[in-house]
């Protein structure tokens, strides 16, 4: 089995001798490259082209949202970017999203997080080449749609202020995608949509009500009451509280499905 190739960019050395130790645990796995800056990461994606690339947000010479600003330009890299930052601010989190980033996660992380995404970045990408060819040969417009629609409920849960590291955010956004397919998914959500979740991500239905529900929780705490009181409406209030799993994935849902996404 060929490797994943692996680049790091971080100006704090302790940071990228982690971030090493960690991807040295796989077999799978294999450095090409490190970086201290901006320019040096730049410079360490155009000549190796990792399949991934572990990226920090701040650093000199150059910050992360500015190096994927930069690669998004050049047509012939296909690395894919996860950032790891110590800023958990949802705006930075959906910038780095519009510009190309395929996951953004906050320190502290566990070990398994990193492994686990650097890995489904891959995956995606090879599923994503196979989609591209396929609009090449047929013109199919509903990949488009479909980057849209991801793109738009990736918005939307940052902007209620789900936290874009919690694994629930990552389980929120496909059942949200899942059920716009369907819906009976969201007629079924535990005997259908959490086992769906569970095999996709190689955990528990257990623990993917879990994530999902803490995730909904923190979004409550610390989102935009402006925004959440906009989507939700009269269906949240003092006396009903929180909407349960269901009703959160339904209602974003039903946002998007109003056509949300093409007037944006």
């Amino acid at each position: 089995m060929k490797k994943i190739r692996v680049g790091i960019a971080d100006d704090n050395e302790l940071s990228r001798q982690m971030l090493r130790a960690i991807a040295e645990m796989d077999t799978d796995l294999e450095i090409v490259g490190e970086a201290m800056s901006g320019v040096e990461a730049l410079a360490l994606v155009k000549s190796q082209k990792p399949d991934v690339m572990l990226l920090d947000v701040v650093m000199p010479l150059g910050d992360g949202l500015e190096v994927l600003s930069q690669v998004k330009e050049e047509e012939d890299i296909p690395t894919k970017f996860i950032m790891v930052s110590a800023l958990g601010d949802e705006r930075v989190a959906a910038d780095a999203f519009a510009k190309g980033a395929e996951y953004y996660i906050v320190k502290p992380f566990h070990a398994d997080l990193i492994l686990r995404e650097i890995k489904r970045s891959v995956e995606d990408r090879m599923q994503g080449q196979k989609q591209n060819v396929l609009t090449r040969v047929y013109s199919n417009p509903q990949t488009d749609e479909a980057a849209c629609i991801r793109r738009e409920i990736t918005r939307l849960l940052l902007a209620v202020g789900v936290p874009a590291q919690l694994n629930g955010y990552q389980y929120l956004r496909e059942a949200i995608f899942m059920t716009l397919q369907s819906v009976e998914y969201i007629s079924s959500v535990t005997k259908r949509l959490y086992p769906s979740l569970a095999d996709q991500f190689g955990v528990t239905a257990a623990s993917v009500e879990r994530a999902i529900r803490h995730a909904i929780e923190t979004s409550w705490a610390r989102g935009s009451v402006e925004m959440i009181d906009y989507i939700f409406g009269y269906t949240v209030d003092d006396c009903k509280g929180k909407p349960t799993n269901s009703e959160f994935i339904a209602m974003l849902a039903d946002h998007i499905r109003m056509g949300y996404c093409k007037s944006a």
